[in-house]
């Protein structure tokens, strides 16, 4: 019988990826920092901006969307998902191929905002989502023009947090200039790696300016 990693590897091959780092990096999150291009960035609710992402890379042709027409990946927002303690949360963003599972948590953001890790990264570290699984992203729609004050705010803050120097957390991310990246100890004594992207949603509705 083959092994989990045995499906990883001939997944990752077969979408012409060398690991899931790679297929993480230059398919799902290059694909969301091409999309915020073309999505209106506006400020709105969390979910609605969440919802213009999954709308564009579920509508405008794309390597990805190639694969997610084939079903041989799967892409769910909103996603319920079986806790260690078989409770249910809910993932905003989850990427499936067999194997693993690549879930984001979003988070708007008018200012440095504890809960950011509160209700976020902790998620994470508590083995609550991504149990079993190496790689996490947290995505911050900044709604104000403070987005480098943010990021520089939060990424000083994560290390607060079972923060683990490591080749990952040294890294960076090149496809989204406004990001940075972490590994932490989990409850279970695994590492989880986490990449943090912000992007700006701090531009007012053409009907709100209009009056």
């Amino acid at each position: 019988m083959s092994s989990q990693s045995d499906f990883i590897k001939a997944n990752t091959s077969a979408l012409g990826f060398t690991s899931k780092r790679d297929l993480i990096e230059n398919l799902y999150l290059k694909s969301i920092a091409e999309s915020y291009h073309r999505v209106e960035q506006t400020v709105s609710t969390e979910n609605d901006i969440r919802d213009r992402f999954m709308l564009d890379l579920y509508t405008i042709d794309s390597t990805l969307k190639n694969w997610l027409q084939l079903k041989v990946i799967y892409l769910n927002w909103e996603n319920w998902v079986f806790t260690p303690e078989l409770s249910l949360a809910r993932a905003d963003i989850s990427f499936k191929i067999t194997g693993f599972e690549f879930i984001i948590e979003c988070k708007r953001l008018k200012f440095a905002d504890k809960q950011y890790f509160d209700e976020g990264l902790t998620r994470f570290t508590s083995t609550k989502y991504s149990k079993g699984d190496e790689f996490a992203g947290m995505i911050g729609f900044v709604t104000s023009n403070k987005e480098d004050n943010i990021l520089t705010t939060l990424s000083n803050s994560v290390k607060t947090y079972d923060y683990i120097e490591s080749d990952f957390s040294s890294s960076t991310l090149p496809h989204i200039k406004s990001s940075f990246l972490s590994s932490h100890k989990r409850a279970d004594n695994t590492v989880i790696h986490v990449y943090h992207m912000f992007f700006s949603f701090s531009k007012l509705p053409e009907d709100i300016i209009e009056n």
